[in-house]
């Protein structure tokens, strides 16, 4: 597994990715110095938070490899179910990413000329998981975690939640009406099957996160790839 290479701010001009690089960016946003947004303790106030800290950062590192400041950084997104991207003059650039986030971690992973999906939650004890893997997994995956106890029941949904939706998000399709179409080994997480519309194989990679976090990449097959992590350093501790 690739170490994770620790990047102060402020953030330097970086170069794009070369073909077959995958740049995987990881921050913990409670240690952010951005205060920005409402300050209440309701959960629409901290959901609207986190929301202006995600948007502040990856605009902050799209305008690195652009080269420009985030706030000139355009970002489109034609509705709900469509992947963000840039827009404006940077439409042709082609730079790639993807987001995802969970409790206070959030991860991006940018590409070029290629799609990327990442999908990351924080471990923790899933009541529920033999329901949702009923509701969303396909028999064979449901049989296993089934079969689990806690912690391992949790922790094997959370593995091919990620893995499913990091797929799905690099696609860049509905949901719910692929994620029973996909069928995966758990350890290690492999592609078994996937939906037969799909353009294109696809690929799964699983990086050494910090304890606590699970997660996935998703990427085409096809090339060698080259992953760099990146651990932004938002704080001066």
């Amino acid at each position: 597994m690739r170490r994770w290479q620790s990047v102060p701010l402020p953030l330097r001009r970086r170069a794009l990715p070369r073909a077959g690089q995958v740049h995987l960016w990881l921050t913990d946003l409670d240690e952010l110095p951005l205060e920005a947004g409402p300050s209440g303790l309701t959960r629409k106030e901290r959901v609207l938070k986190r929301r202006i800290q995600q948007r502040f950062v990856l605009r902050l590192l799209l305008g690195s490899y652009l080269g420009l400041p985030g706030k000139d950084v355009q970002v489109i997104q034609s509705d709900r179910n469509d992947k963000p991207r840039l827009g404006g003059v940077h439409e042709d650039s082609g730079l790639s990413f993807n987001v995802s986030h969970s409790d206070r971690w959030l991860a991006i992973g940018l590409v070029r000329d290629q799609e990327v999906g990442v999908d990351i939650e924080a471990e923790r004890e899933m009541r529920r998981a033999g329901d949702l893997a009923r509701r969303y997994f396909s028999g064979p995956d449901c049989e296993r975690i089934d079969q689990l106890d806690e912690p391992e029941r949790s922790s094997c949904f959370l593995n091919q939640w990620t893995a499913r939706e990091a797929l799905v998000k690099a696609v860049g399709c509905g949901l719910a009406g692929s994620l029973g179409k996909i069928e995966l080994d758990c350890e290690p997480t492999e592609i078994r099957q996937l939906p037969e519309d799909w353009p294109q194989a696809w690929q799964l990679l699983k990086p050494d996160w910090p304890a606590g976090l699970l997660g996935h990449l998703a990427i085409p097959t096809g090339q060698d790839l080259d992953l760099s992590c990146y651990w932004l350093q938002t704080s001066k501790g």
